[in-house]
């Protein structure tokens, strides 16, 4: 399939630099074709100019080497090559990777799925502990059956890639994205310390914007049997760049005695940016999405074909993880920096107002369809990170007041430190923000060091050294409370994100753990086919065209199965208004029915679909 995905994108790109009206789909003709636009562009290239001329021997072949700018002829061999690959590998004999059934109604299927729950101990070692002997495959086979997602979200090119392989990749991409996490980091710190929090403010809202679209390149050479699997990858990877960068490296290039006060440098100030800049400037780059403007007004004037001039219009990328960080991290930042600047709440209302009208009017005006997900994104979202941004902001809080006055100073009280009391003139006297007094008086009381900035866990009172005790006795009161608060919050998060799914986990090793979810609609397939029922048809979402490419045989099924329909090849015949995309036209006919998958529809008696 990525051969014949290759050859498709490499023909579509060869379509716009010949001449309009070629027709490419007669290959003979090509080489003539190729050739004479070969050397008609090389006589263009003599009569250039000398700065295109220097430009055509430096910045070109680098381009081209990275893939980009390549000519008609190169692009022409590459066609030829991929059509003798694609001889060779549709002679290879393919195992089936999954299959997939549809039930004409809920209840046949909940009651397969049950008779059919069998453990993963049973699955891998194909022995039937306790399942029913009439359930088994062909008597003799334990199958590991599962309730599929809906035909949109299944990844049909990476059904085929073992765990193993899924696993190592994602590890890979989650290694780069920590690479990323620690060069914003630093770029960050000093952008705060040697520049101003305005600027810091700015950097930092634009990376969380501009990352995403990194992310998204990584999460693509990743491979997902299903669509929601790659929205949690790309929402893990998002979150914790987002949340690093907004939150802890924050906290942690902050001087510790600048954690409360007015100036730019403070912890307060740079906050209050970070805000203001989540609430403007962030919608602002979303909204005025440059590759989509780009796409409208200057590539789609300049297309040679219609189809380039509608690929153009698809509208922005936008995806569903993606947005669910922004609400994660701006709960995060609410919770975690409160006791410092408690007006924070109200920022954060304010942002999650404009960012969702901002995003309401891209998804209604300017962003193309997203792939059919379900409610696994919000599910895994309200699950595992909602929860854990309140986890993370109270320990935060809770060390935040624990912590409070953030000088380094312990009072001497009555008895305790003889011979500090008196008063000290200090002279030139260097602040951290590099103001140089002349004098500085401590007063009458003294004071000696104490280290407030490494406290355990929970934050309590008695985490402090004996000798080295700063907090008053109403900041006792509220630390141990607040603390011992904080290590509830943990036990409750960890038994439910985390020791639930564990012991399910754990469970399904030896019993099978189906359980049917929600409640049954008594709907049956047929009388919602091309409505509201499609039917798990193999199609590939590619890249550069508006319409999916499938990847079977098609005659044998009713085309209301399939999502979507092509307006500008409607023919009397449904089912050929298709055949422009669909890949199985790309190998020899002999050899369709053992490279592509199977479908079949067998309609009830009643469906009209029938008659």
């Amino acid at each position: 399939l990525n051969t014949l995905v290759a050859k498709r994108r490499d023909m579509k790109t060869l379509r716009g630099l010949l001449p309009k009206g070629v027709n490419i789909s007669d290959e003979e003709a090509l080489d003539g074709i190729v050739l004479n636009e070969h050397n008609r562009r090389l006589a263009e290239e003599k009569q250039r100019s000398c700065f295109a001329k220097l430009a055509g021997i430096t910045i070109t072949p680098l381009l081209r080497a990275l893939g980009f700018c390549l000519t008609e002829d190169v692009i022409w061999k590459r066609v030829k090559a991929t059509n003798t690959k694609i001889k060779e590998l549709e002679q290879k004999e393919y195992d089936v990777s999954a299959v997939f059934v549809t039930f004409e109604t809920e209840q046949g299927q909940r009651t397969a799925l049950e008779a059919m729950n069998f453990s993963q101990v049973e699955v891998f070692t194909n022995t039937a502990i306790t399942a029913d002997p009439s359930a088994l495959f062909r008597g003799n086979t334990v199958l590991n059956c599962c309730e599929a997602a809906d035909p949109d979200a299944i990844r049909w090119n990476d059904l085929k890639c073992t765990t193993f392989e899924i696993c190592i990749r994602q590890l890979l991409t989650f290694g780069v994205t920590c690479a990323l996490v620690g060069l914003s980091g630093y770029v960050l710190f000093l952008t705060r310390i040697k520049v101003s929090t305005t600027i810091f403010s700015i950097i930092l809202s634009a990376t969380n914007s501009l990352v995403p679209m990194i992310v998204r390149i990584l999460v693509s050479y990743e491979k997902h049997r299903r669509e929601g699997a790659m929205q949690a990858s790309l929402y893990v990877k998002v979150t914790l760049f987002r949340w690093m960068n907004a939150v802890i490296v924050t906290w942690l290039i902050t001087p510790f005695l600048v954690t409360l006060g007015e100036s730019s440098m403070d912890l307060i100030s740079t906050i209050n940016a970070t805000m203001l800049s989540e609430m403007l400037l962030a919608p602002f780059l979303r909204y005025f999405d440059i590759m989509t403007l780009l796409d409208r007004h200057y590539f789609a004037p300049r297309a040679k074909t219609e189809a380039q001039m509608l690929s153009c219009f698809k509208g922005g990328w936008y995806n569903l993880a993606e947005r669910f960080t922004d609400l994660t991290k701006v709960l995060l930042l609410c919770i975690f920096y409160s006791p410092f600047y408690p007006f924070i709440y109200f920022l954060g209302a304010a942002t999650l107002f404009l960012q969702y009208w901002v995003d309401k009017f891209l998804l209604l005006r300017s962003w193309k369809r997203a792939p059919t997900v379900g409610a696994d994104t919000p599910r895994f979202s309200r699950r595992y990170f909602s929860t854990a941004a309140i986890v993370i902001g109270v320990i935060g809080a809770g060390y935040a007041y624990a912590r409070s006055p953030f000088t380094f100073l312990c009072s001497c009280r009555e008895g305790d430190c003889d011979g500090l009391t008196d008063s000290t003139t200090f002279t030139n006297v260097s602040l951290l923000n590099s103001t140089v007094l002349e004098s500085v008086e401590t007063p009458t009381e003294g004071y000696y060091y104490c280290d407030q900035k490494y406290l355990g866990f929970p934050p309590i009172p008695s985490k402090q050294d004996y000798s080295l005790q700063w907090m008053t006795p109403s900041q006792e009161d509220l630390t141990r409370t607040f603390g011992w608060f904080c290590v509830a919050v943990v036990a409750i998060y960890g038994v439910y994100a985390l020791f639930s799914p564990t012991i399910k986990l754990t469970l399904s090793l030896v019993t099978g753990v189906y359980e049917p979810k929600g409640i049954d609609q008594r709907k049956d397939f047929s009388s919602g086919v091309g409505i509201e029922c499609f039917g798990y048809i193999p199609s590939l979402e590619v890249d550069g065209f508006h319409f999916p490419l499938l990847a079977c045989n098609i005659d044998d099924v009713d085309v209301g199965l399939i999502k979507w329909k092509d307006p500008n090849h409607m023919k009397e015949d449904a089912h050929r208004q298709y055949d422009e995309h669909n890949m199985i036209f790309d190998v020899s006919r002999e050899r369709r029915n053992a490279v592509f998958s199977a479908v079949k529809h067998f309609p009830p008696s009643w469906s009209s679909k029938t008659e």
